[in-house]
């Protein structure tokens, strides 16, 4: 599966890591392998889309043997498939956290985030390994966050860090603090650098997070998770919901997506 992406590819697959092709607590990908192997001797390499890191995702692709470009941080940033930044949408973390902080405590809001917390207790939190963890917590766009204040509060929060031009976008197990993007607008951005005509986009997510990769899409699988009921992609001409969640809920999506495109019911443009 160590295959960069081809221009030529007739169709490009993006997706979520955690509770997608990754088990949300192991982190692992055993049960997409098949499916894996059928994308690549197909020659389509998945595309990450994740809220982990850039160092996360490096690390992710180095176990996995799986090359390619990747969206890291909910969409801040595309990276190419040897690991060099090519764009970034996102306003850097180190620009406004401080302020976030100065919030928290003029308004006396209780939240607690990645910035708070030693590589153990993210570890704690995550189920990753420390070094993994560590990793996670070198964050250049996103500050991911548990809040522990009342719903009213967080919504005055919401307003004032508007002020910052950031917002929040809830993930699977926490929520984000992070300005105006999201992994659709990255993908369309990808997409945009190939030549007419377009490459036909799948997508698959399970999490809040993932809708707007999702919608963006011509074709969105929507992994059953805790969460996936809440999502409505709209702009897809298919969407497959699978009834079982993470990596064999994702193998089953893309057997789902193969077969309609081998029967011709998915139409590449």
């Amino acid at each position: 599966m160590n295959q960069n992406v081809a221009t030529s590819a007739p169709f490009l697959v993006f997706t979520d890591l955690d509770g997608s092709l990754m088990e949300h607590d192991s982190y692992s990908m055993e049960a997409a392998k098949p499916a894996l192997a059928e994308l690549a001797r197909r020659g389509v390499t998945p595309i990450f889309a994740s809220s982990k890191t850039a160092v996360e995702i490096i690390a992710v692709q180095r176990a996995s043997a799986i090359t390619a470009p990747f969206i890291c941080e909910n969409g801040a940033a595309v990276y190419d498939s040897s690991g060099k930044i090519l764009t970034a949408f996102g306003l850097p973390r180190a620009s406004w956290l401080d302020a976030v902080h100065q919030l928290r405590e003029r308004l006396s809001l209780r939240f607690t985030g990645f910035s708070d917390w030693p590589a153990e207790r993210i570890a704690e939190l995550t189920g990753l390994s420390e070094g993994d963890a560590g990793r996670a917590r070198s964050r250049e766009f996103t500050e991911p966050m548990i809040w522990q204040d009342t719903q009213a509060n967080f919504q005055l929060f919401q307003s004032e860090i508007q002020k910052l031009s950031l917002t929040t976008l809830e993930g699977g197990r926490f929520i984000s603090i992070q300005s105006q993007f999201d992994k659709g607008y990255a993908m369309k951005w990808w997409q945009a650098r190939h030549n007419q005509p377009r490459p036909f986009l799948v997508a698959l997510g399970d999490g809040p997070n993932d809708v707007s990769l999702l919608a963006a899409a011509d074709a969105a699988v929507v992994i059953k998770s805790g969460k996936s009921d809440q999502l409505d992609p709209q702009g897809p001409a298919t969407v497959i919901r699978t009834s079982i969640p993470g990596p064999a809920g994702w193998n089953d999506g893309i057997r789902q997506i193969l077969n309609l495109l081998d029967s011709q019911q998915l139409l590449i443009y």
